[in-house]
């Protein structure tokens, strides 16, 4: 494990992210199943989905910052690299029209985007300021080392540090790997809410891990 070592990642590596994101969520019930029902058929476009060197990427964790501290360090408007940021995004958008992902399910494939609003309150109160993990996976070669709980580790660090706790919506089958990884409180479902696309989906418990210093 001493060749394997955790660093930020750039957006020129944005492809093989997706590619890892695409094989880790492979079977999940949702990502897999239900949005990529052709994924067998067309493998390669799963990738499109989710949209260096001699290292190998075999790992990726996001984590964003929420609430104030958030804000906080958002970029300011006429910072450089929100150039880059931008020009991706363009570049992502003209892709997927070129390239449209034939793997997936047209009728489900924004079902993420549009439960959003069903359960995005309950990062209110004191739950408002949190590290929230957004996205894990790690390639299904290299699963089983401990890639992944150090991936999550990274993030819990930074919770403690800033004395908030730490959230994620875990995919199905995943709870006990997040408990074991040290999120201590299970908090809410992103299926819950009336008229959430994800209702009756498996899986999606949001777990919390609190800071030491919480009262």
């Amino acid at each position: 494990m001493s060749d394997i070592q955790l660093r930020e990642a750039g957006y020129s590596e944005l492809p093989r992210i997706a590619h890892i994101l695409a094989k880790a969520f492979w079977e999940d019930n949702l990502f897999g199943q239900m949005i990529h029902p052709h994924r067998n058929e067309y493998p390669d476009d799963v990738d499109l989905y989710w949209l260096s060197g001699q290292e190998v990427i075999v790992g990726i964790a996001q984590w964003e910052r929420l609430g104030d501290g958030g804000k906080k360090l958002e970029r300011w408007t006429l910072d450089p690299r929100n150039i880059s940021k931008t020009l991706s995004s363009a570049a992502m958008k003209i892709h997927a029209m070129v390239w449209p992902n034939r793997a997936s399910d047209p009728g489900v494939e924004d079902i993420i985007e549009r439960s959003y609003p069903h359960f995005d309150s309950i990062w209110s109160g004191k739950r408002a300021e949190s590290w929230y993990l957004e996205a894990l996976a790690v390639h299904p070669d290299y699963q089983g080392r401990n890639i992944g709980r150090r991936l999550v580790q990274w993030g819990l660090e930074l919770a403690e540090a800033d004395g908030i706790c730490a959230s994620v919506v875990s995919a199905y089958g995943k709870d006990e790997f997040y408990t074991k990884c040290g999120f201590d409180e299970q908090y809410g479902n992103a299926g819950q809410g009336d008229g959430n696309p994800l209702a009756g989906v498996d899986g999606a418990n949001i777990f919390w891990k609190w800071p030491k210093s919480r009262s």
